[in-house]
């Protein structure tokens, strides 16, 4: 298959590419001229195409020849999609939009979008969250990717665009980006290693289902086969931790007390998330392989050597 990765030189992207390269697709890795991981993407032989997300042109010419697309591309992430909706809808869902248009008129096979298994079913009636719970987002991040899934739908009624949609728990590992608006485990890691403050928004019991990025790669890697008539499908742990279990782990290998300050919480944040992945071991024949500990420690690792 010869497969178009659009974000493919982020977090989640980069590793998408070279589980694809191991299993032999061809890759093509579309993203900004600054990504991080473009040139290591290169060096394995992929075909790296730079470009707007927002451009058609860009896209189309990109997209030539590919079978199979990959949409990672986010611009926003659930705290910066409530202070400016507008932005969000403008980036994520008119993208998105000009890349269903360009996949439909290349002749693209199949798309394969990364949901937010975290944001679509907002407060949790239940657990662990199956796929057809309820979808009342409290985020406008979460909103555009659930309206994202209906576009893919609506693609797939007119035209036949095969789609997947996996809707994928917190994700954390190698590579993923220090910043104080997402990606929890990789700022605790980033501020201990530093000797500095962790803030922590609330009493720290707020619980997470934590996937690592590889098994994230994984998934992805096998829903280009998946044929079923179930086109949405949770990727996670299955399991759910609290920031303090982080802060446990993380402490325990620092081997030092961590300096931690509690804050008020936000209104944002769901008291607990936790998706069922039945449907994905079921169905795609999938499971993760690497538990939270394991994956804080490579991570911790990788961070404590300056990389990051």
């Amino acid at each position: 298959m010869r497969c178009f990765i659009a974000g493919g030189g982020g977090f989640i992207g980069s590793h998408l590419g070279e589980t694809l390269l191991a299993a032999g697709h061809q890759v093509v890795v579309f993203d900004r001229p600054t990504a991080r991981y473009l040139e290591n993407l290169r060096s394995m032989g992929a075909d790296i195409r730079t470009g707007n997300f927002l451009n058609s042109d860009d896209l189309s010419r990109s997209i030539v020849g590919c079978d199979v697309v990959f949409h990672l591309v986010s611009t926003t992430v659930p705290q910066t999609s409530n202070e400016n909706p507008i932005f969000d809808a403008q980036t994520n869902l008119l993208g998105t939009l000009t890349l269903l248009e360009s996949a439909k008129e290349v002749g693209v096979k199949k798309i394969i979008f990364s949901s937010s298994g975290g944001t679509v079913y907002g407060i949790t009636r239940e657990i662990p969250i199956k796929e057809n719970h309820p979808t009342e987002p409290i985020s406008a991040y979460g909103i555009t990717k659930l309206t994202i899934e209906k576009y893919l739908y609506l693609y797939w009624y007119l035209y036949k665009l095969d789609y997947c949609v996996l809707r994928v728990a917190n994700a954390y590992g190698e590579r993923q980006p220090v910043t104080d608006t997402q990606g929890i485990i990789a700022v605790l890691i980033d501020k201990t290693l530093k000797k500095e403050e962790i803030t922590i928004w609330g009493d720290g019991s707020i619980r997470r289902d934590f996937v690592y990025v590889t098994d994230i790669a994984d998934a992805f890697l096998k829903a280009i086969n998946y044929t079923g008539v179930q086109k949405v499908i949770n990727v996670s742990s299955g399991r759910a931790y609290s920031l303090n279990d982080i802060l446990a782990i993380v402490e325990r290998l620092e081997q030092n007390p961590l300096r931690v300050k509690y804050t008020f919480s936000r209104d944002f944040d769901v008291p607990i998330n936790v998706l069922d992945n039945s449907l994905a071991k079921q169905q795609l024949n999938w499971q993760p392989s690497v538990g939270l500990s394991e994956g804080i420690t490579r991570m911790y690792n990788w961070m404590k050597k300056g990389n990051g």
